[in-house]
């Protein structure tokens, strides 16, 4: 037989004799519970094996918010003007409700990084950071759906891109400029009859162009954002190069003249993204090789 502690040789008896004797001193014991011979300070196996087997169907997050989202938030709050409110992982139903007697709210159920709201705890911005995960097809999908959501709701949506790293003057310039915007609502939802007309978009992209700039309404509509590194890129050549020639001043005249129309008939459709994302990311990689930077950038 073999001893029911440590396994060693035991002849006829339960315990061998290093362990009987730690017995006699009551360092081990026969537990009532589990009918085993272990030492006393040792867990029953019963209990051992109910605590592991019990589940729980929820546990707290070590934190609320990532050590990369949480330097954002420092930046973003020193950023703001005094007296408005910096809050985390918020979602969307606690700020945004539906108008129509839908059951059902499933699309409201999502969080966003940050809201800011003023002294009297209005919601007034959205802020989200965005990393590489955001270019996968189901991470863009569900941020045009935050984006049409908020556009409907009328608060704007801030992007900013994790590969450019805080910029505090870029935050603060990019808050203030859109604080001082007015409040623009944007129609995106479709009715029910698949064949009937969206109501019209008053010259704004999906994700519209702050008031008075110079907007790239066909890239912004296929790269989802006005502030994004292939945007900023064209931009800057809207404003460094094309800008500074006769030719290129009477091309941006005619570009503004005709891309809202073009982008408020076609902007929707999947072709006419597919279309011009191919072209741009040629002209843009272009650029970018010829020094034209995709770094964030403010209108001249």
């Amino acid at each position: 037989m073999k001893c029911k502690v440590c396994g060693a040789e035991s002849g006829k008896y339960p315990l061998c004799r290093l362990c009987n004797a730690k017995k006699e001193q009551n360092l081990i014991i026969k537990c009532e519970k589990c009918g085993n011979w272990h030492y006393a300070n040792e867990q029953c196996r019963i209990e051992e094996n109910h605590e592991k087997s019990e589940e729980y169907l929820y546990s707290l997050k070590s934190k609320l918010i990532t050590k990369s989202e949480q330097a954002y938030f420092e930046a973003i709050k020193a950023s703001l003007p005094e007296g408005y409110n910096l809050f985390p992982q918020i979602n969307l139903a606690s700020f945004i409700v539906r108008t129509d007697d839908a059951r059902y709210h499933n699309e409201l159920f999502r969080n966003v990084d940050f809201l800011v709201t003023d002294e009297e705890y209005k919601p007034r911005i959205v802020i989200e950071i965005n990393d590489q995960s955001h270019l996968e097809k189901e991470r863009r999908e569900r941020d045009e759906k935050v984006k049409s959501i908020c556009d409907e709701a009328g608060i704007p949506l801030i992007k900013l891109w994790t590969s450019y790293g805080i910029n505090p003057d870029y935050i603060k310039n990019k808050i203030n400029e859109t604080l001082s915007a007015p409040v623009i609502r944007i129609s995106h939802h479709v009715f029910e009859n698949q064949n009937s007309i969206e109501k019209p978009i008053a010259a704004q992209t999906q994700n519209k162009i702050p008031q008075g700039k110079k907007g790239c309404y066909i890239a912004t509509c296929v790269y989802g954002s006005y502030d994004c590194a292939q945007v900023w890129t064209l931009r800057r050549y809207r404003d460094e190069v094309l800008a500074k020639t006769w030719y290129g001043r009477t091309f941006i005249k005619i570009y503004y003249s005709i891309s809202p129309k073009v982008v408020k008939v076609f902007g929707r459709s999947r072709w006419f993204k597919r279309f011009w994302r191919n072209r741009l990311d040629k002209k843009i990689t272009k650029l970018n090789n010829n020094g034209i930077k995709s770094t964030p950038y403010i209108d001249t």
